[in-house]
């Protein structure tokens, strides 16, 4: 019996994985040709999440050292997607923040995966989709 709740467990994890691979793979369909790996756009949505984030918030949220991020904050400020500003705090600290394009970027993302989204969807069929929904709900219910 342990095992089995092992196995659901860890096919359910595979699943949870394809479906965000999937819904990356948006990322993946932009960055192609362009110089960008999907380092780059977890960059650019970090920033955008954050408003203002340093070179050591993006290293340790990537798990990477400073200097690889800085390596990955250069192509985006070639590409004028970010722009790098002094603290006015802290002389020794850069911080990264989003230019006009970076957000345009952006928004054509999230309009490539909900566009991947609902494709997803429409394989499913009214009864499908309401227990998804109620699936969904009761696991992110407090």
């Amino acid at each position: 019996m342990k095992n089995t709740k092992i196995t659901v467990h860890k096919e359910l994890d595979d699943i949870l994985l394809d479906f965000r691979r999937i819904m990356t793979s948006s990322l993946l369909k932009e960055s192609h040709g362009s110089g960008f790996s999907l380092s780059h756009f977890e960059i650019i949505k970090y920033v955008a999440e954050k408003g203002r984030v340093s070179m050591k918030d993006i290293a340790t949220w990537l798990h990477i050292t400073p200097p690889s991020a800085s390596a990955l904050v250069d192509v985006l400020v070639k590409k004028k997607l970010v722009t790098r500003i002094p603290s006015e705090k802290d002389r020794r600290t850069i911080h990264i923040i989003l230019n006009k394009e970076a957000h345009k970027l952006l928004f054509k993302i999230h309009k490539n995966k909900i566009t991947a989204f609902k494709k997803m969807l429409s394989k499913l069929d009214s009864k499908d989709k309401e227990d998804l929904v109620r699936i969904i709900s009761k696991c992110i219910s407090n």
